[in-house]
């Protein structure tokens, strides 16, 4: 059967006398007995309850046909006469209203019942009907009893766990069950089962009733130290048991708890501040009863997950309690999840972190910090739980073991995903923390270094540390926080000095830490590769940059990391340092020196190391860069040069041309190298202004200075006699503004007391030589051009030249200034054997060398001049082959007077438009072919007379050049003229008239002026000259087709007829296909030439023909064969 227990109050109003009267319960449909007739169950009184009367209970055991029944029952008070319960219930089926029994199967617990009533109640008096009456609020008195019944029936419930075992936690959670279930559906039977709905009474109502009696047994704990004392009146003395029975219970009945109720719910089941051992066998008893009869791991991780959904961060203070009572494995040195390690197993406190207070998280773990003592596990959890941004001074706050602090923050860094796919904006909210966590860590080591660490724990770190490295070298890709990954790397170097001592540092155990170290140095390596995405410097007009401005203090940082053992240090530095080189020589030479020099400041705040890597790559860039710069001295010139001694040698020594292998000291080459290299003037002031860098040079500098200095002081001498050589003049005069420079530079001290005088003097000085040797050059061309031009006619009479030919082969270079110009004389003369009036002549006939006209005229004068020798001779039988001979006396007579004034003459005939056609032939027959060079020789002859104005050269050139053309277009003028009589034409044709009519007489009469080519002469010309040989030849055929002409004419009166008679004559030959050819033939040649057969009417003139012939040409740009065609 089913054991049914009823537990009710029983009111005062009965005044009851537990001695002498009895309460029964009596129902209706139980069998065997007596429906209201018959006592089913005696209920005794197990508690006074002062105003609220007795607390009354019974049992009864009832047929297993009666669960799941409802069942109609009233309490029978034996009080008089006897009277039941009066329930405070209008009946809606004109019936007495009862209490209804359910017995749910689905919640017995080892076939036992709970019936959990209310206050029973006795029948009011008249007077307190009539008080009800007026009041209306009788369901407020019954709520209010309710409440006071189950508030009691908790208190009985709860009493259950007075003493704490397996069983007593079951029974209690099962009346606590049935308790629930009876009380928030109020059922009463009238008719039939139903919910006693009026009184607004149920699962809110019940779930704050419970709330405020859990609250209210929790209070002792959750007050103050002063109210300990209440404690003692408690049920549960254990604060963990009770806060353990409340989480159940909150579990079991959904209870909706407000964040304040889990707050308190996580207070009570934090571990006190007491003995460990005492804390564990609490808990073992505590535990042993839980997991009897449910499982707390459940519980526990849910309470935590519905803490963490409303942000009530007291949830750290019970993982001690989850992790005592799920037990995790701790295998510190193998790998696992971070849930698994941090025992968080469930809990989604990755996604949790990121929402988390920092600050308020950080001060809940400072008020329990002891639980660290407690739990060994909680270290871990709490660096899992924490915000990035916390950990640094966590890590600060709570000394733990070096191994689960690493590997915390490891964990972390694998699963922070703000360093991977995420906007620049959190990005940058993350670097900082984590720069200042492994700041942090690297203290921590240094805490450490006085104390090494066990073998297994060392290599455990390593690997950690390792792995952190690896992590923010991989995703921490902005340079600027550079000091992540060095602090990583850091981190390495501090744990391996943490080697165990006992441990001998044998091979076998070195190679994992040389390994680490490997590794480590290629994930550097990498990272220095990602964020140095731009070469290393930015060029700027006068300097250069670092392209990233934290680049050095970057390579700084990691170079300045040591390592125990020396060769790993070493190897470290060294690798970094060829990798900063490699990048320094990918820039041109050049910037690899200005960066040493103009960055050099910031040098003296870094590793000594590096200053030497870039001072190397500068000394080792100059010879590339003195290939490409001959100015590096003033590139530098603006810093403090007194620093670069070494460099500044090297630059002046590479710069200095070389001769098997030592420094050229050539006269000549040192002269041509000290006035063209730039930096030239910085080398003179070593010697004047920067004394102390003169100290500091090398040797070898010094001597390629000393020979600079005696090449100068020795042209400068020489010019101020006037015996310099003419090529070291020429060279000086080629960059005379170098030359100047450095007189300055080595004057300097006398150009502070007369810098005007003395400069005033330099330039005169430089000015005479310059005349002197330009007069000297100008002397050596002309007489260069007077030889040749006497070469030239050397057929017809022969110049003696011998003297003058052999002082003009000689090389003025090697020549010393005085020795072939009258230096310091006037007039200036050079030492050419030429009469003044023959110079004279002959520097005009400079000008005139390039004339093919006056080579003309002079060949001519040579020639007139060679017959005259040989008529003059007396001998008859001489020879006529022999070359008449002149002196240069006669030169001028004979072959100069007659030259020029032939060439004047020509001048004035042209500038007249006096010269005749025949001349123009004789005289510009060589230019008939290229008439671009006329307009050219017209310029030149001008020079004879510069002083007047050639507006006339234009003209003539175009005459000339018409002139030569002119025969072209007489013939398409002849041809035009036969087309015109074939088409019996006898419009206007007055201007091909007038041209034929001119380009006759221009045939016939050579002795016409020039001027006869009018303007309108060169217009009709032009008119034609678009007429080429093949349209001219598209002409002719056309002109010599008379009869065809004259036929198709007749016959075919317009393209029209044309048209019908082709596609007659198509028709006529069939397939016949030469028939075919021969019409298709016919039409495109009577098209083509259309224009001209039926476009032209009798009475058109020459400018209606040169229309048509527009359309001609196009049809013979479309068939070239078109002349082909009319023949055949």
């Amino acid at each position: 059967g089913v054991t049914v227990y009823f537990h009710a109050v029983l009111s005062k109003d009965f005044k009851l006398n537990p001695e002498t009267h009895k309460v029964f319960i009596r129902a209706e449909g139980i069998s065997p007995y007596v429906d209201w007739k018959d006592n089913i169950c005696e209920l005794n009184c197990t508690k006074y309850l002062g105003e609220h009367g007795y607390l009354i209970e019974g049992t009864v055991t009832l047929a297993k046909e009666h669960i799941n029944k409802c069942i109609p029952y009233k309490y029978w008070v034996t009080c008089g006469e006897g009277d039941y319960e009066f329930i405070y219930k209008n009946s809606v089926s004109s019936i007495y209203v009862n209490r209804c029994l359910l017995i749910r199967g689905n919640i017995l617990s080892n076939g036992e019942w709970h019936q959990y009533d209310d206050i029973v109640c006795a029948k009011p008096s008249v007077m307190r009907n009539l008080w009800k009456m007026i009041s209306r609020n009788k369901n407020k008195e019954v709520v209010e009893g309710k409440i006071i019944a189950a508030n009691i029936m908790l208190e009985n419930i709860f009493s259950i766990l007075g003493t704490w075992s397996p069983n007593n936690l079951r029974n209690f959670v099962c009346q606590l069950n049935q308790f629930y279930v009876v009380t928030v559906e109020p059922y009463v039977f009238d008719g039939g089962a139903v919910l006693w709905t009026e009184l607004n009474f149920g699962v809110q109502q019940v779930n704050d009733l419970l709330l405020n009696y859990i609250m209210k047994i929790a209070l002792p704990f959750l007050a103050p130290e002063d109210a300990k004392a209440l404690q003692e009146h408690l049920v549960i003395k254990s604060k963990v048991a009770l806060g353990l029975t409340i989480l159940i219970v909150v579990d079991m009945l959904k209870l909706p708890a407000l964040k304040s109720h889990l707050a308190d719910l996580c207070s009570l089941l934090c571990l006190d501040k007491v003995s460990k051992q005492a804390i564990l066998d609490d808990m073992h008893a505590i535990t042993t009863a839980f997991e009897a009869v449910i499982g707390l791991k459940v519980h526990l991780t849910n309470l935590c997950q519905r803490c963490i959904d409303e942000q009530v961060d007291q949830w750290v203070w019970i993982l001690p309690l989850l992790h005592f009572v799920a037990a995790p494995m701790q295998h510190d040195h193998l790998p696992m999840e971070e849930d698994t390690w941090a025992g968080l197993e469930g809990l989604p406190f990755a996604e949790t972190r990121k929402n988390q207070d920092t600050g308020t998280l950080l001060q809940l773990m400072k008020e329990k910090k002891y639980l660290m003592e407690l739990d060994k596990t909680l270290v871990k959890s709490w660096i899992s739980v924490l915000p990035l941004e916390g950990l640094a001074e966590f890590i600060k706050e709570f000394s733990s073991d070096l191994l689960v602090t690493l590997q915390g923050v490891s964990y972390r860094l694998e699963n922070v995903d703000l360093l991977r796919n995420s906007p620049k904006v959190c990005l940058l909210a993350v670097l900082p923390s984590l720069e200042s966590l492994l700041k942090t860590l690297l203290c921590t080591l240094d805490e450490k270094q006085d104390r090494a660490l066990e073998a297994s724990s060392w290599q455990s770190c390593l690997t950690c540390c390792l792995k952190l490295h690896k992590r923010v070298c991989k995703y921490v890709k902005r340079g600027e926080w550079f000091m992540i990954p060095a602090t990583s790397a850091m981190m390495i170097s501090k744990v391996a000095k943490l080697q165990p001592t006992a441990v001998p540092r044998d091979a076998v155990q070195e190679v994992p830490v040389v390994e680490i170290f490997t590794e480590a140095m290629r994930h550097v390596q990498t990272w220095f590769r990602n964020a140095l995405n731009d070469k290393l410097l930015k060029e700027h007009p006068e300097h250069v940059t670092f392209s990233f401005c934290w680049e050095l203090w970057a390579w700084d940082e990691f170079v300045k990391i040591s390592f125990l053992d020396e060769q790993f240090t070493e190897r470290w530095k060294k690798t970094l340092l060829a990798d900063l080189e490699r990048r320094i020589q990918e820039e041109p030479p050049v910037n690899q020196i200005l960066v040493y020099c103009c960055q050099h400041s910031q040098f003296a705040q870094l590793d000594s190391s590096l200053v030497c890597c870039f001072s190397n790559c500068a000394t080792e860039a100059v010879t590339a860069a003195c290939q490409t710069q001959s100015n590096l001295l003033e590139k530098l010139s603006s810093y403090n040069t007194g620093r670069f001694s070494q460099l500044v040698s090297t630059i002046i020594v590479k710069s200095w041309p070389v001769k098997n292998g030592q420094p050229e000291d050539d006269f000549d080459e040192v002269l041509r190298h000290v006035l063209t290299w730039p930096d030239i003037k910085h080398i003179f002031s070593f010697n004047g202004t920067n004394t102390k860098l003169l100290e500091k040079l090398t040797d070898e500098a010094k001597n390629v200075m000393a020979i600079a200095d005696s090449v100068f002081v020795s042209v400068t001498d020489d010019i101020q006699k006037g015996c310099i050589l003419v090529k070291h003049l020429e060279e000086i005069f080629q960059h005379e503004k170098q030359f100047i420079c450095i007189w300055e530079i080595k004057h300097q001290q006398l150009l502070c007391e007369n810098k005007e005088l003395l400069q005033r003097e330099l330039k005169e000085l430089l000015q005479r030589r310059q005349k002197e040797l330009t007069l000297l050059r100008k002397d050596q061309k002309v007489i260069g051009t007077f030889l040749n031009m006497c070469r030239k006619v050397q057929t017809s009479v022969k110049v003696d030249v011998g003297e003058l030919e052999l002082q003009h082969l000689e090389d003025l270079c090697s020549k010393r200034l005085n020795t072939v110009v009258n230096v310091g004389k006037r007039p200036l003369q050079t030492y050419y054997n030429l009469s003044p009036e023959l110079k004279e002549f002959a520097r005009k006939m400079h000008c005139f060398k390039d004339s093919l006209i006056f080579q003309q005229f002079w060949e001519e004068a040579a020639q007139e001049a060679g017959k005259e020798y040989r008529s003059s001779e007396e001998e008859e039988e001489e020879d006529d082959n022999i070359v008449p001979a002149l002196d240069l006396s006669d030169v001028f007579c004979s072959l100069i007077s007659p030259c020029f004034v032939s060439y004047e003459r020509l001048y004035n005939d042209l500038r007249s438009g006096s010269l005749t056609l025949s001349a123009v032939d004789t005289i510009f027959q060589e230019f008939t072919n290229h008439p671009e060079d006329i307009k050219t020789e017209l310029n030149t002859i001008c020079k004879l007379r510069p002083e007047e104005d050639r507006h006339w050269v234009d003209q003539r050139f175009q005459q000339i050049q018409q002139y030569h053309e002119m025969h072209l277009t007489f013939d398409a003028a002849k041809i035009i003229a036969n087309v015109r009589e074939i088409l019996n034409l006898s419009g206007d044709f007055s201007i091909l008239e007038n041209l034929l009519d001119i380009t006759e007489k221009l045939e016939s009469y050579k002795t016409q002026k020039l001027d006869s080519i009018s303007p309108e002469l060169m217009h009709a010309k032009r008119l034609l000259q678009g007429i080429t040989v093949k349209r001219r030849g598209c002409l002719r055929e056309l002109a010599q087709q008379k009869e065809f002409v004259c036929w198709v004419r007749e016959a075919l009166k317009g393209t029209n007829e044309l048209k019908v008679f082709v596609d007659l004559a198509s028709i006529s030959a069939g397939e016949n296909d030469m028939d075919v050819d021969r019409v298709a033939c016919f039409h495109d040649t009577v098209h083509g030439y259309s224009s001209l057969l039926y476009e032209l009417r009798q009475e058109s003139g020459f400018k209606d023909f040169m229309h048509c012939l527009g359309k001609l040409w196009r049809a013979l740009d479309s068939d070239e064969n078109l002349p082909k065609k009319l023949v055949s």
